[in-house]
């Protein structure tokens, strides 16, 4: 039996190359990744670099950067980076995970999964699903600040180490992992010519690398430092100990200082040092030269902060409630009053912008300006809020970002939606925070419970693939101790909804059991709109004798009635797609086609794209379901496609393509349907859904695949489905997006794959050769072969050479012209 007649539970899928979205379908994978952009130049560390360079060429697969806080672990980590990306050293690409912000150590896989864009949808700790999904890669992954995340770190890396062979892990920490494999890179101080041996660091100049670097960002301040200062220069480098961070806060100053100025005052204040225990006293390990670097840190830091400005500082002091990157509209709503004013706020920023305390970028999602701080200088503003202050800031920054959520919720249906759900993706770690401080909170945690829910409200986990950082958040939620009733219902619905749309029915139960004791407890089973909504999509998903699923139709219907007496147009839309579906599988075709006609009027009339989508993907299922106009369903559903591809939608596209692959069946287009099902099926693995376990959608693709089978019968079906697994999911979505062929014409032309394996075969290669050269498995040659013989209306292999030419794709290198070419040269 072919592995294609087995059930999909059965058959063993690799995670999708799309499960690594950025970068895929780029002309140069090696180029991939989410370095940024630097904005200073990169001054020494060549044998830093070149001991890094040695690890690497030696196989070495876990290195971690150790040294304190404020040497330059995180630039020369990201200057290694990009040295391997321009030399395009790995396959898949340079990929950065800042982890300074992230505070709940469970969340590790789950963010560094978000950060390199594999969806994860799953349960548990991330760490395998993660792995899982890097298994086939080759690529460089940076953890940057690790030292607060030591233990998970220590198992995200051992879990990369035994299941990723092609997988680089580069770590920047203050302490090491501790963990078999691990290579040890020590980053010490810049060099400072004149203490020790600056070797390599030393410039034409004669400048060592610490006083390049002040005398660089001087220059690029439009404040050069005269040659004859140069001696001041080095000796204020030897004063702050060749620490970068230290250097740059120095070099901010020279503007209003001179280097003599500035090397007096420092002078001064390093005779009246006090090492001060404290939250910024981060870890040394006990090594002298660390506590050193340390306090020559602190130092610079209270420098800087002595010359900011009293509303500068105090701005800074606030700010550190931020854990991580933040818009000007946030500060004006958490950081103001008490001596701060709205309209000081745009020019307070900018200040601290040039005076190297913050950083800014405008945002790809918003195009707003962002802000941040580097961890260390976060600590240390900290430091500067005094108690009763810093609670009072946390819970103004928790206040603010559940107004946010709240909004979006209320605001989800619109011509906002997309835009929404992007935005809410781009502050998920403040809202995080938020969430974590009101459960932290005896007395607010209805309002953390709260959060969660309207988190599910806006949709954003779904669009943006990271249900399992939600999902976490949400059962810390309803297991709260003394968590309002009302809240536990709608947080335990909301989880087993969830659960229930990927297919996980093991997962659903407990949670729906949970909310129906809480239901049962207050009265409201058959009030509460979640809770019918969730029954209602378990009948439909989830039960198999069909009397009993059609009762999904009449609980969903009531669920959606209550909703918009409640005044919830979002997830009365949500409903109302649910009635639609529900009815396509179980209803008559009147009812159906008034369902589906009430949720596309809906869309239409609010402007909301993503919701809008749907509607047109349930268009395309009643064509399907009531036997209507396929062709005008499968193009409908195209439409869905392209306008889920073109928002960023994580969740959307494999649902589109799954059943374009089922159209394509019932059209007749055999080979088409067989290869969107392989790539459908593996996308659907890489955002955790268990196909099986969604009754009805199992019930139409078992139909269509039987046919798809038997008509091209087992082997020549396996072979087209292998090509559509073996596919990056980006590429089945521009195959899916093509224009309909014609059943009766046939195809125009070959493929541009197709004709590359028909020129090779011309040359007398054979299937398993051919296979071997393009580095594809020989089934999925195979499977191109048969279009092939096919379109060309051959029925041998030796008849490919005399008409394959005819039916060249416009832009497709002929590997016989290659061949051609070697010839005559030789």
């Amino acid at each position: 039996m072919s592995d294609n007649a087995m059930p999909r539970s059965q058959r063993q899928l690799a995670p999708s190359a799309s499960a690594l979205r950025l970068g895929e379908g780029s002309a140069d994978p090696a180029e991939a990744g989410n370095l940024p952009a630097e904005i200073s130049s990169f001054v020494g560390r060549d044998r830093l670099l070149s001991e890094l360079e040695d690890r690497r060429d030696a196989g070495r697969r876990l290195i971690t950067l150790t040294g304190p806080a404020g040497v330059g672990k995180t630039r020369a980590a990201r200057q290694f980076g990009d040295r391997c990306r321009s030399a395009r050293l790995f396959r898949d690409g340079v990929w950065l995970v800042s982890l300074a912000g992230l505070r709940e150590p469970d969340l590790l896989g789950r963010a560094v999964a978000d950060a390199i864009g594999v969806v994860d949808n799953t349960s548990g700790s991330g760490f395998a699903h993660l792995a899982d999904a890097l298994r086939d890669k080759h690529l460089l992954l940076i953890l940057d600040n690790c030292e607060h995340l030591l233990e998970p770190a220590q198992q995200l890396a051992s879990a990369l180490l035994r299941g990723c062979g092609d997988v680089t892990v580069l770590v920047t920490s203050q302490e090491r992992l501790g963990v078999a494999g691990e290579h040890i890179v020590r980053v010490p101080p810049l060099c400072v010519c004149g203490e020790g041996d600056c070797g390599e660091g030393t410039g034409r100049d004669g400048l060592g690398e610490a006083a390049r670097l002040l005398v660089d960002r001087a220059e690029a301040a439009g404040v050069p430092i005269a040659e004859a200062d140069y001696p001041l220069a080095i000796e204020l480098c030897a004063l702050l100990d060749g620490l970068p961070l230290a250097i740059e806060l120095a070099a901010v100053r020279l503007g209003e200082l001179s280097v003599r100025e500035i090397l007096s005052q420092l002078a001064v204040e390093r005779e009246d040092d006090r090492d001060r225990d404290g939250r910024f006293a981060l870890l040394v390990d006990g090594d002298p030269a660390g506590r050193r670097a340390h306090q020559t840190l602190r130092r610079a830091l209270e420098w800087s902060a002595a010359r900011c400005s009293p509303a500068e500082r105090e701005l800074w002091a606030r700010l550190s409630v931020f854990p991580a990157d933040f818009e000007r509209v946030a500060v004006e709503a958490v950081c103001t009053g008490d001596g701060i004013d709205r309209g000081e706020v745009l020019d307070l920023l900018g200040g601290l912008v040039r005076k190297s305390i913050l950083v800014s970028a405008t945002s790809s999602v918003s195009r707003r300006v962002r802000y941040r701080m580097l961890q260390s200088i976060r600590l240390f503003g900290a430091e500067l809020v005094q108690e009763p202050c810093r609670r009072a800031l946390q819970q103004s920054h928790a206040d603010y970002y559940r107004q946010l959520l709240a909004d979006a919720a209320q605001d989800w249906l619109s011509p906002r939606e997309v835009a929404l759900m992007r935005g809410l993706h781009e502050e998920w770690h403040n809202i995080r925070g938020a969430i974590g401080f009101y459960l932290s909170q005896p007395d607010q945690i209805a309002s953390g419970a709260q959060m969660a829910i309207d988190g599910g409200r806006t949709r954003f986990a779904i669009f943006s693939g990271s249900l399992g950082q939600y999902r976490h958040l949400l059962q810390q939620a309803f297991e709260a101790e003394g968590q309002s009733p009302p809240l536990v219902l709608g947080a335990a619905a909301l989880g087993a909804w969830i659960a229930l749309i990927q297919g996980d029915q093991d997962v659903a139960v407990p949670y729906l059991a949970r909310a129906r004791e809480v239901a049962d407890g207050l009265g409201v089973r058959d009030v509460a709109a979640p809770l019918l909504y969730t029954e209602g999509a378990r009948l439909l998903f989830a039960t198999r004798d069909p009397e009993q699923a059609k009762q999904s139709l009449p609980l969903l219907v009531r669920a959606a009635q209550i909703s918009r007496r409640d005044g919830y147009a979002g997830d009365t839309q949500m409903m109302t797609l649910f009635v639609a579906v529900a009815a396509c599988f179980y209803g008559d075709r009147d009812t159906a086609r008034s369902a589906v006609d009430d949720v596309t009027a809906t869309t239409e009339a609010h402007r909301s794209a993503w919701s809008h989508s749907w509607s047109l993907w349930v268009q395309g299922l009643f064509e399907l379901t009531h036997g209507g106009d396929l062709r005008g369903g499968y193009r409908v559903v195209q439409q869905a496609l392209a306008m889920q591809r073109d928002m960023g939608d994580r969740w959307g596209p494999v649902w589109s393509v799954w059943l374009l692959a089922c159209l394509a069946a019932r059209l007749g287009l055999f080979e088409h349907s067989a290869q969107l099902f392989g790539g459908a099926h593996r996308e659907q693995k890489a955002i955790h859904v268990i196909g099986d376990g969604l009754i009805p959608l199992a019930r139409v693709e078992e139909q269509a695949e039987r046919l798809t089978r038997r008509r091209l019968g087992s082997d020549v079906h396996a072979a087209h489905y292998e090509i559509g697994v073996e596919m990056g999911f980006q590429q089945v979505v521009s195959m899916a997006l093509t224009e309909l062929p014609d059943v009766d014409a046939g195809r125009a032309r070959l493929s541009a794959r197709e004709y590359e394996i028909a020129g090779y075969a011309a040359q007398g290669l054979t299937n398993k050769q051919i296979a071997a050269r393009l580095v594809v498995s020989h089934r999925t040659v195979d499977g191109h072969m048969s279009n092939i013989l096919r379109t060309l209306g051959v029925s041998r292999r030796s008849g490919i050479g005399a008409t394959y030419r005819e039916y060249r794709p416009l832009d497709a290198d002929d590997p016989a012209d290659d061949h051609d070419r070697r010839a005559a040269a030789r």
